[in-house]
């Protein structure tokens, strides 16, 4: 295959189930191949602003995607095209110019922490030593490649120690995961966070692995979940890409792995993390792992679980009323920041929700999303507590209510859209059918307790990227689309009398 063959067929691979007004579509048609040179793939971006957005977003996937095309491990190499005479194409590797062979970090769109973010006006705003040395090289007339970085899944911009949310319930592993960051390999190795889905435990991981880069940018620091470990062991099992594999987890210097409780009943897939755990511990290198409760109740063999226990144990508790005040204050500072939404939901109508929202962060701030899609719609620029109230009136589980589950919230789409659930978990992209599957998903999320790998599972095998694209995407569109809005509000209740 010619570079162009293998990177439409990519482009397919990377554009599947994304709408063409997605940002993801648009960013990637502004890359150009230019071939492949050795075992790197070289593409050239439109401009530097493009290639810092792509290089954060979607630079792994990319990678991921060029393997099931070529069928061999091939490195990306990622420029800038600039308007001066371009050479004659090298032809051997030893003579691209300016690009380097990068360790990547593939896209995830971020979940409660980004879904207000436009992707265009962040990709102005970067600012780091990488941006500013391309921005540099640009000037010289030249292309630029940063230096190599790592993180099998994309680390979400937002997602920091200075944004997360103190409180008595989480101070104790905030501090934990500082410690860690700021001295990885030293203070506690290894860190094992656990509590209760939508808590932080993502949020302080990821803070890691940022500060990590930021701050010791010659280590290699991969972020990864625990079914993204368990894919790519498999892959390197069926495939016998043990040399990739290896480069991914034996050959960094910090490890955090996401929702280990995933691995339950994988033994073959435990004994590899086991080895890589004693490897990176033997070398002082830090390993950090989550989970949704402790090791001990965890199902995996006893010298896995003493592994797990051999360093510190910090817990996450659902957040008090003080701290679930200031985590509904904070999250409704960085919508008004991050889109054009300008209206005032008052402290009374916050104490509310404190006051009734007591155990998911996720929760809090799907009612605040409710109400600032509402108040926008409605072009309005004040909202009572007794309009908060009957808004929210369905949102809130009670004591008696019944356990909402993906195949209820599925059926009731389903028959709302007079779609089949074939229809719902099957590949098809017509509008008909993925508008029904977003809303689907968009409910899963935050109806259930559910990961972003679970409710993807559920619905056909997708994976956790696709899930937030569809999260976010009815996230947006339901501020300015009435009928969508009020589609979402007959959904829930349909659902909730189900219950």
């Amino acid at each position: 295959m010619d570079k162009d063959e293998i990177w439409n067929k990519t482009l397919s691979l990377l554009l599947e189930d994304i709408d063409e007004e997605d940002p993801k579509t648009v960013f990637l048609n502004l890359l150009t191949p230019v071939g492949v040179f050795g075992d790197q793939f070289v593409l050239l971006a439109e401009s530097t602003p493009v290639e810092s957005w792509v290089r954060k977003n979607y630079l792994g996937e990319i990678q991921e995607k060029l393997l099931q095309v070529t069928g061999t491990p091939i490195t990306v190499g990622l420029g800038v095209n600039t308007p001066k005479e371009t050479p004659a194409q090298p032809t051997s590797s030893s003579q691209v110019p300016a690009t380097v062979p990068v360790e990547t970090q593939p896209q995830t769109e971020p979940d409660w922490m980004n879904q207000f973010v436009d992707p265009s006006s962040l990709s102005n705003q970067v600012s780091s030593p990488n941006m500013a040395a391309a921005e540099e090289a640009e000037r010289m007339g030249g292309e630029y490649a940063s230096s190599p970085t790592s993180g099998d899944e994309a680390l979400f911009s937002k997602c920091t120690f200075d944004t997360f949310v103190v409180g008595k319930s989480n101070e104790f592993a905030r501090g934990a995961a500082l410690a860690v960051a700021e001295q990885p390999g030293i203070a506690y190795n290894p860190l094992f966070i656990y509590g209760h889905s939508g808590l932080g435990k993502t949020h302080l991981l990821v803070a890691i692995a940022n500060y990590a880069m930021q701050n010791f940018p010659r280590m290699a620091t991969r972020y990864v979940s625990a079914n993204k470990f368990l894919n790519d062991y498999v892959e390197a099992t069926q495939r016998n890409q043990w040399g990739t594999f290896n480069s991914k987890y034996h050959q960094v210097d910090i490890l955090l792995v996401d929702d280990v409780q995933y691995l339950e009943g994988k033994d073959e897939t435990i004994n590899q993390l086991f080895n890589i755990f004693n490897e990176m511990t033997n070398r002082n290198k830090q390993i950090v792992l989550s989970a949704d409760r402790a090791p001990k109740d965890i199902d995996m063999d006893d010298r896995m679980r003493s592994r797990f226990i051999s360093g510190l144990l910090a817990d996450i508790k659902p957040p008090d009323y003080e701290t679930r005040l200031a985590i509904l204050k904070n999250y409704l500072s960085r919508v008004n920041q991050h889109t054009s939404f300008y209206g005032n939901i008052p402290d009374d109508v916050l104490s509310y929700l404190a006051e009734v929202a007591t155990s998911n962060i996720r929760e809090m701030e799907g009612a605040i999303t409710r109400l600032v899609s509402n108040m926008t719609l409605l072009k309005k620029n004040d909202i009572s507590i007794e309009e908060a109230q009957e808004l929210l009136q369905d949102f809130f589980p009670t004591i008696q209510d019944k356990q909402v589950d993906i195949a209820l919230i599925q059926s009731e789409v389903e028959r709302f859209f007079n779609i089949t659930h074939e229809d719902m978990i099957s590949s098809k992209r017509s509008k008909g059918i993925t508008t029904p599957r977003h809303i689907a998903i968009y409910l899963s999320r935050y109806m259930t307790e559910e990961s972003l790998e679970s409710i993807g599972k559920k619905f056909g095998g997708r994976d956790h990227t696709t899930v937030m694209h569809s999260v976010n995407k009815i996230e947006r569109d339901q501020k300015d689309n009435r009928m969508l809005f009020d589609q979402i509000e007959q959904l829930t209740l349909l659902i909730k009398e189900r219950c």
